[in-house]
């Protein structure tokens, strides 16, 4: 998927936004999966938390940084890279500003992600994640199997996207990030299911509404993205 274009000028991109006490910075429109339970693919709905995440094009590590700078760090407990597109898809830019934030002392920075970035890449990107100064992701697993994943988030590397996003969490766990694996509770899921695929690479569960997925949800922010 390329990046959605919007009407130039319509409006100014939203790269940094606050949901909570934490602060949340989109990267892309773009993803590698099409899930079927994507509000942006189900019914067009780009909003999270009263922010329109679109993206006309692609923005640069300054021009994140700078809204960043703007929003501001103070008291945020966390820096999160999410939005309703991959952030692993703007592998260069991620590990720049993580490096910023780093810098600029944020305690934790995080990465919601559809963990296909190493098959995309074609080589492990958890040590450079790692190097730059990641200190947890969330990855979506979505599925107890590969033929049920390729079925709700359809791709262009079919049943073996499933695999490499084990790989990628397992690699991860080995990196010593801190690791939670996700799946949405679909009609046919089963939680018992999806909770020991997770728990068997080494990483914690969280089974996400599928009702509230992407919103802002009573007594806090929403922790992930998407897929």
């Amino acid at each position: 998927m390329t990046e959605v274009a919007v009407p130039a000028g319509s409006r100014p991109p939203v790269l940094a936004y606050p949901l909570g006490d934490a602060l949340y910075l989109n990267l892309t429109s773009a993803c590698t999966l099409a899930c079927t339970f994507c509000p942006k693919i189900r019914v067009g709905d780009w909003v999270v938390g009263g922010f329109d995440l679109r993206l006309e094009r692609a923005p640069g590590a300054d021009e994140v940084w700078s809204q960043v700078e703007k929003v501001g760090l103070t008291g945020r407990s966390e820096v999160v890279f999410t939005g309703l597109g991959e952030p692993t898809r703007r592998l260069g830019p991620l590990l720049d500003l993580t490096r910023r934030l780093k810098a600029a002392g944020v305690r934790r920075v995080r990465i919601d992600t559809d963990g296909l970035a190493s098959l995309r890449e074609g080589r492990d990107v958890v040590p450079e994640l790692v190097a730059a100064g990641v200190d947890a992701v969330s990855v979506s697993l979505n599925a107890a199997d590969s033929v049920t994943y390729a079925r709700i988030c359809p791709n262009r590397f079919g049943e073996r996207a499933y695999e490499a996003c084990r790989g990628f969490i397992r690699s991860c766990v080995g990196g010593g990030l801190e690791v939670a694996a996700s799946c949405v509770a679909l009609p046919g899921l089963r939680e018992e299911d999806c909770r020991a695929a997770a728990e068997a690479l080494g990483a914690s569960f969280r089974w996400r509404p599928y009702d509230r997925l992407g919103r802002l949800q009573e007594g806090g922010p929403s922790p992930g993205n998407r897929a």
